[in-house]
């Protein structure tokens, strides 16, 4: 993890936590750790995502899975869907806020983890989710991600089987799905290709959206769909600051992790907000959590 990272959750956090974590995965193989919702997530040994969910104390994505949430209080919370679960980080975080989760993700040895949750309402596929219907060749890795032949991340040296690639709008079609109230996408650099695949839904459902991406297609993507894109912000020299920003064009040097994408008919009257945090106890989560109306647990 680099000084970077160390300075954003702040350096009292990164020795000790850091510390902590190394320790507890060393005489177990999974970790039960209270989330901020107060759901108890498992963190595998091997994964590496679960890691950095303890060590960000839930801030993984610097406060924009509060603002995400936050952002569909006022509205009725039928499916969500989570693109790339991984570990099921997020069916967990979200477990009390949506009525069915359905989460997509290719690897079997995550596949084989969610077989130990106890989650009601969550539902999996072992599928990569793109532009396209088709079948592709995906690698397995120990540490639960997976990748297909055609990205720069895929290794031979896997294990490599065969996964169907599917679009969400084709899935929704045959499954009957409607109500579909949220989506968050991350799959590592194939976040826009989902979008593609789900064109229909989006104009149909008009969920929101809070997606791993951040470019002027992502722009140009939801330029005629009536949407606001909003994100909180890190400062490049001091990331233990952040801002709320609703953006109005893209602008690079912005340095984004995640962006909420809402429709404007369900989007509240946010203001810019500045949350200064310091570089011995990292991001100001106690005021991320207050302004967007979560309890403070756990921190």
């Amino acid at each position: 993890m680099s000084f970077l990272f160390a300075k954003q959750i702040g350096l009292k956090n990164y020795i000790f936590r850091g510390i902590k974590i190394k320790i507890l995965k060393k005489f177990s193989e999974t970790i039960n750790y209270n989330t901020v919702t107060n759901n108890f997530y498992k963190i595998a040994k091997w994964d590496p995502s679960g890691s950095e969910v303890y060590m960000t104390q839930c801030f993984a994505d610097w406060g924009n899975e509060y603002l995400f949430l936050d952002s569909i209080s006022q509205r009725q919370n039928e499916v969500f869907l989570d693109i790339g679960c991984h570990t099921a980080y997020f069916p967990i975080l979200f477990k009390d806020y949506f009525t069915k989760i359905i989460g997509f993700e290719p690897s079997l040895k995550c596949i084989n983890h969610y077989k130990k949750l106890n989650l009601s309402n969550f539902l999996y596929y072992q599928n990569f989710i793109g532009d396209e219907n088709t079948e592709v060749l995906g690698s397995d890795s120990n540490t639960g991600y997976s990748f297909y032949k055609d990205s720069k991340q895929y290794d031979q040296k896997d294990i490599n089987k065969k996964i169907k690639k599917i679009t969400l709008d084709d899935f929704v079609s045959k499954s009957g799905l409607n109500k579909i109230s949220a989506i968050k996408i991350d799959i590592d650099g194939f976040d826009l290709q989902v979008l593609y695949g789900a064109k229909k839904i989006i104009a149909e459902n008009r969920p929101s959206i809070m997606i791993e991406n951040y470019s002027k297609e992502l722009f140009n993507f939801f330029n005629d769909l009536n949407y606001d894109l909003l994100a909180i912000v890190a400062d490049k020299k001091q990331p233990y600051n952040l801002n709320l920003e609703i953006f109005k064009n893209f602008d690079e040097s912005k340095w984004v992790k995640m962006v909420c994408c809402i429709p404007k008919e369900f989007k509240k009257n946010y203001k810019t907000n500045f949350f200064k945090g310091n570089i011995f106890s990292g991001i100001n989560k106690n005021k991320i959590l207050k302004t967007f109306n979560f309890k403070q647990n756990n921190l």
